[in-house]
């Protein structure tokens, strides 16, 4: 456009668009897209940006992905690449030469039920992808060890490698005759000669569920990560496996800059771990395979950054009153896990403790009740994933912690009316709330007990969920659902929601959120939103529903 006086050109501003915002910016709104993968189409600049999102799984669990994978051909870069099922049992796959990677693969390599092509079109994905990809998950059969050097990145320059999964599997049912291994073992030693460095590698998980594994392998493979990777602040290891000394090796080689350890602990090197200093730890688990136990106290007085802890199986009561309460004071956030009565004597020592989540991962099916009941003036959030006694523990939570916020019972077949009678009535200062309601234990959940949640007049979100999907529990909340004070309401598991009820939830006046998790049909569900739709007031704007899992 021109001046008609000056006869100057007039230069008129670009209008802004969203892609003038950084990269950071454009990332972070990506980032709470559902169907990223859509976004690749809109410009060159967002394909590049959606990388960072998208995630390459191949599955090789059933015959139909096997041939299917056989038969792909990647042509876009992927930052995420997931393998889960490699290797092959010789019964299980008739390979009679249909897709064109074995027509085209050597005599020697198309025999039928023969896994070394499968091996080898897996090696070319990563090999692939290696340049680009950052997060690499291999999920490995229960003789695959052989072939683990060959997956780490090699080649001429440095990796992009910055988080790297390893998941050995034991399959019971399958015999060890009856894989096809023969050919396998020379790939892997291909991968010796030259590994690439990966200076960029801080994630390491190695988890094998297996009862026995080739040590030496094992050993070599947590060797050639120690040469080549030294920005490791993550490590997770995981083992069914008695003989796992290479394990506390690397973690020791890592150890002054760790910030997260996952860990089993076996009797092979207790007392040497526990001699070992953690300087930057924050989170740590611990999962103990040994009964017998050294004095914790100078483990935990060398974890001086620790706020997240986990102990597993450690059914040794010293170890947590004379070490976890007593030394590991700069802890937020406890677990305990797994031990049949959990202790609670000196919890109050753990002076900066804002969580505690007491657990059993069977605690539905084993009835050993947690009685110590926690006993701290700063806990804000207590999560009780196991059985306890019953009213008796529920009874004394508001004097042994007065300032809860935040509790959580999902695992526990004692709760019943009087429990949460107890907890409506006498923690007033409860501001959300999740419960679990099984109905099949002998004393379940009522609304009885749920007309006095209106109590909780600080209450801001409530999680009611139904565990059992044959027995399920019919909400129908008469007399408690009007006397609610939370604004953010989760139901998950009601399969009969009834319109009345949907009704009493949402002429709440205080309600602004109504989540239902698998709750009723779809056709039932969107037809009711319908309704109320019509039946609400034009002067008052209907609460956002979301419904998922139908």
């Amino acid at each position: 456009m021109w001046n008609q006086v000056t006869c100057e050109p007039i230069h008129i501003p670009k209008m802004a668009t969203i892609n003038d915002l950084p990269n950071e910016i454009l990332l972070a709104i990506f980032q709470h897209i559902e169907g990223k993968k859509h976004l690749t189409r809109i410009c060159k600049l967002w394909n590049e940006l959606i990388v960072n999102f998208l995630v390459l799984k191949i599955s090789l669990l059933s015959e139909e992905r096997i041939r299917k994978f056989a038969d792909m051909v990647f042509t876009r870069s992927y930052q995420q690449l997931s393998i889960s099922g490699v290797m092959l049992v010789e019964s299980d796959f008739n390979w009679t030469g249909r897709s064109r990677q074995l027509k085209n693969a050597p005599k020697r390599a198309r025999k039928e039920t023969d896994p070394y092509v499968l091996l080898r079109k897996c090696l070319q994905v990563v090999r692939q992808y290696e340049r680009t990809v950052r997060v690499m998950s291999l999920s490995f059969g229960p003789i695959m060890d052989k072939s683990l050097l060959a997956f780490l990145p090699r080649g001429d320059g440095p990796s992009s490698l910055e988080c790297l999964v390893i998941e050995i599997n034991n399959w019971h049912i399958m015999k060890e005759e009856n894989w096809n291994v023969s050919r396998m073992e020379f790939i892997a030693e291909e991968g010796l000669q030259e590994i690439s460095e990966m200076p960029k590698l801080k994630s390491l998980r190695f988890g094998d569920s297996r009862t026995k594994g080739d040590r030496t392998v094992r050993r070599k493979f947590f060797d050639a990560i120690t040469r080549n990777a030294k920005a490791i602040t993550s490590i997770s290891l995981t083992s069914r496996s008695v003989t796992c000394y290479s394990d506390y090796r690397i973690v020791r080689s890592f150890s002054t800059q760790l910030q997260e350890l996952t860990i089993t602990v076996w009797p092979l090197f207790v007392k040497d771990f526990f001699q070992l200093s953690f300087p930057k730890v924050k989170i740590l688990k611990l999962d103990f395979k040994c009964i017998a136990l050294p004095d914790a106290a100078h483990l935990f007085q060398n974890l001086k950054s620790l706020i997240d802890l986990t102990v597993t199986n450690a059914d040794n009561d010293e170890f947590l009153r004379q070490g976890v309460y007593r030394h590991a004071t700069t802890v937020e956030r406890l677990t305990i896990s797994e031990n049949r009565n959990i202790t609670m004597d000196g919890l109050q020592g753990l002076i900066g403790l804002k969580e505690l989540q007491l657990e059993c991962e069977c605690s539905w099916f084993e009835f050993d009740e947690q009685s110590a009941v926690p006993c701290s003036s700063l806990l804000e959030k207590l999560v009780i994933e196991r059985c306890t006694n019953g009213i008796s523990f529920y009874g004394a939570l508001p004097e042994s912690v007065p300032h809860i916020t935040e509790l959580h019972i999902t695992g526990d077949n004692t709760f019943n009316d009087g429990c949460l009678r107890a907890i409506c009535t006498t923690m007033n200062n409860i501001r959300r709330l999740k419960l679990t309601l099984i109905p099949f234990v002998d004393d379940p959940i009522t609304d009885v007990s749920l007309r006095y949640i209106g109590n909780l007049r600080k209450l801001e979100y409530l999680f009611l969920e139904s565990y059992d999907d044959e027995d399920t529990i019919q909400l129908t909340g008469s007399g408690w659902v009007s006397l609610l004070w939370a604004s953010d309401v989760h139901l998950n598991g009601f399969y009969e929601i009834d319109l009345p009820n949907m009704l009493d939830l949402l002429l709440n006046p205080n309600l602004r959120k109504l989540t239902l998790d698998q709750c009723g049909r779809a056709c039932r569900i969107v037809e009711t939103v319908r309704k109320l739709k019509q039946l609400m007031s034009d002067s008052r704007p209907l609460p956002h529903i979301a419904v998922i899992n139908v």
